[in-house]
């Protein structure tokens, strides 16, 4: 039986956070973007302050606790969507994507899957602990709250692995204390195919042989490659190294820190390990001490927003973490079918490893929206994503589940944006308990009638039963693009054909017109942020990239064109940059990459160019152009116009 009204749960709980907030102070001030190839040594915390350095890992979570008392313990990832928006300022990687998609309507797990390029990265994996400790000793269910916290900002990546692995491990980290048990627990709620499981069994392997854990960070960066610090499977696998090398928690903790990459996330997870196992009164004080009872945050410029303000504002000291954590654990428990008798609840130790219920997560599509109402659910699958390109066909499907006892009769209707087409409405029977799909062909106009955001409506009809919501379907606009015809490289180096003049480099500056430019110029179907260069620089060369930005007023931007080629860029003009380089991309609002500048978006059309060069010998290269707020938020920028050209009409 696991006291859930007693000192040692109490004291689990304690030492999670506590342990949690040593390993991210500790890794914190050397955290770096792109992964370096050497480690740390690193062996005492570079900087200290009373409670700690403010950290995301952390903070965040206190958020969640907030949504789970204010929803209760029937929370869903359509919840935490809300609390994304009223109360993450920043927009970090895969933060400020996902916030963007959400203010563009669309819903987890398509929020935290269309136009993200770092589904594979730490953002969820590091949010683990409370779902862990609202299920302690039951870490199936604490998976079901981590997977829907995940596909917020991650669906569809190895992310969401990470994040059931770290919620197993600290969930069984209640009842069991053997590192190498926990291990094999968290790795049964993983796919062994995944790179998660991958990078873990590195680890694991190297142990086995007796090597260094130098020699073990070696073993995980080969199994599972990445020069993005924030890479999720890597970062597992350095986790793994801190359990079963380090000697006490402070070498522990270290070990992890040193073996680099995302440090603070994953010194903050080896941490609550650590923690939640041995109980704060296990933790060395030496390390503790020097925080306090005091929980530092963001929130004095604006990183998080009305944590402490509101009905229910976050816990501002460890105690308080502890008594509403240790609450919303009866509850939680409770409302899943678990006896929870005189504040207790029996754990079964057979029940730790993951199940079909689990495995079910892995096969979940990410780009399937379920509505779950009483009188009918909804699932609307956007099949190959949510972008509608103009003058084209969007299939999507959706499914109809009845759960009542008798048949129902469904007339479903999609209503649709002014000059879109959709089929007439659709007449079903749906047995009891049971499903069916509908399929949906929409005529997608011309780019004057598509916008950043579309809009439409599932209408559902049951005969005999009331009216139900409308489910909402919105569909993003593919971005107006256009791109020159290939100049061939013709033995010239990326210096020579950056310097060399092509013709759509002449421009008539007065003019708004598809001829204003000169060369040869075809539309390119963009979706998101990254151009499509393997159907326009399959061969060496440079090719032109033009688009526009419409803004009702001026407005100060942080303008990305995150190339890993030799590139330049004009915005209405002007040139910006010309860049003789590779480098590795790393495109996030507020990345710290070359390509990245502070510009003024006049009133109205911004012309941006793009001159992208590849040379003899050259693989593909990528490219993501992105504008966000400028300063230090970064706030994406959904309402700026991007769907047309200046002379549609």
């Amino acid at each position: 039986m696991l006291d859930l009204t007693g000192t040692t749960f109490r004291d689990k709980v304690r030492g999670c956070w506590v342990g949690k907030n040593c390993g991210g102070t500790l890794g914190t001030p050397i955290e770096e973007a792109l992964g370096r190839p050497e480690p740390f040594d690193v062996w005492w915390y570079p900087e200290l302050r009373e409670g700690g350095l403010p950290n995301d890992d952390l903070e965040m979570q206190l958020i969640w606790l907030t949504a789970l008392e204010q929803v209760g313990p029937g929370l869903t990832a359509r919840d935490l969507a809300r609390y994304w928006l009223d109360h993450i300022g920043y927009n970090w990687d895969e933060y400020g994507l996902s916030k963007t998609n959400l203010r563009l309507g669309l819903e987890p797990p398509v929020s935290g899957h269309y136009n993200n390029w770092f589904i594979d990265c730490m953002g969820c994996p590091i949010r683990s602990e409370i779902w862990a400790c609202v299920a302690p000793g039951h870490p199936r269910l604490a998976a079901r709250y981590a997977y829907e916290d995940a596909i917020c900002d991650h669906a569809g990546g190895e992310s969401v692995f990470g994040e059931l692995f770290n919620v197993a491990i600290q969930s069984a980290g209640f009842v069991v204390s053997d590192p190498r048990r926990l291990i094999d627990i968290g790795l049964s709620y993983v796919p062994e195919d995944s790179l998660t499981a991958k990078a873990v069994k590195a680890a694991l392997r190297a142990h086995d042989e007796g090597l260094s854990w130098q020699e073990a960070r070696a073993r995980v960066l080969e199994a599972t490659p990445s020069h993005v610090a924030q890479f999720s499977p890597l970062n597992m696998g350095f986790q793994v190294i801190g359990l079963l090398w380090g000697k006490d928690f402070g070498d522990a903790l270290c070990i992890t820190v040193n073996c680099g990459y995302d440090t603070d996330s994953s010194g903050g997870t080896i941490g609550s390990w650590l923690g939640i196992v041995a109980g704060d009164s296990g933790l060395p004080t030496r390390w503790t001490e020097p925080f306090g009872e005091a929980i530092s945050t963001n929130e004095d410029w604006g990183g998080v927003r009305h944590l402490t303000d509101g009905s229910t504002p976050i816990p501002l000291d460890l105690n308080q973490v502890v008594d509403r954590v240790a609450a919303m654990a009866q509850r939680v428990l409770a409302a899943n079918g678990l006896t929870v008798r005189d504040g207790a609840v029996e754990v079964d130790e057979a029940d730790l490893y993951a199940d079909d219920s689990v495995r079910e997560l892995w096969r979940r599509s990410p780009l399937l929206v379920e509505h779950r109402m009483a009188g009918l659910s909804i699932g609307v699958d956007y099949l190959d994503g949510p972008a509608a390109v103009p003058t084209s066909t969007k299939a999507l499907t959706t499914r109809l589940a009845n759960p009542h006892p008798d048949p129902v009769t469904a007339t479903a209707r999609l209503i649709v944006p002014e000059g879109w087409q959709a089929p007439s409405a659709q007449v079903v029977e749906i047995p009891p308990a049971s499903a069916v799909t509908v399929s949906w062909d929409i005529a997608v106009p011309d780019r004057s009638r598509v916008a950043n955001t579309n809009r439409l409506f599932l209408d559902v009809e049951l005969a005999g039963y009331p009216q139900q919501p409308a489910v909402p379907v919105a569909l993003v606009g593919a971005i107006a693009t256009r791109v020159s015809e290939r100049y061939p490289a013709e033995g010239r180096s990326a210096g020579q054909l950056l310097q060399t003049p092509f013709p759509p480099e002449a421009q008539r500056p007065d003019e708004l017109t598809a001829s204003a430019r000169d060369g040869s110029w075809k539309d390119l179907t963009v979706l998101g942020n990254r151009l499509p260069l393997e159907q326009v620089l399959d061969q060496p060369g440079v090719v032109y990239v033009q688009t526009f930005f419409q803004v009702p007023e001026a407005l100060d931007v942080l303008l990305g064109v995150d190339a890993g080629c030799p590139v330049s860029a004009w915005l209405n003009g002007k040139q910006l940059f010309s860049l003789d380089r590779h480098r590795p991309i790393r495109p996030a609002y507020g990345s710290p990459n070359d390509g990245y500048l502070e510009v003024r978006f006049e009133q109205g059309w911004n012309e941006l160019v793009v001159k992208l060069v590849r040379e003899e010998g050259a693989d593909l290269p990528e490219c993501h152009l992105l504008a966000s707020t400028a300063g230090r938020l970064n706030h994406g920028l959904p309402t700026v116009g991007r769907t047309r050209f200046p002379w549609d009409h």
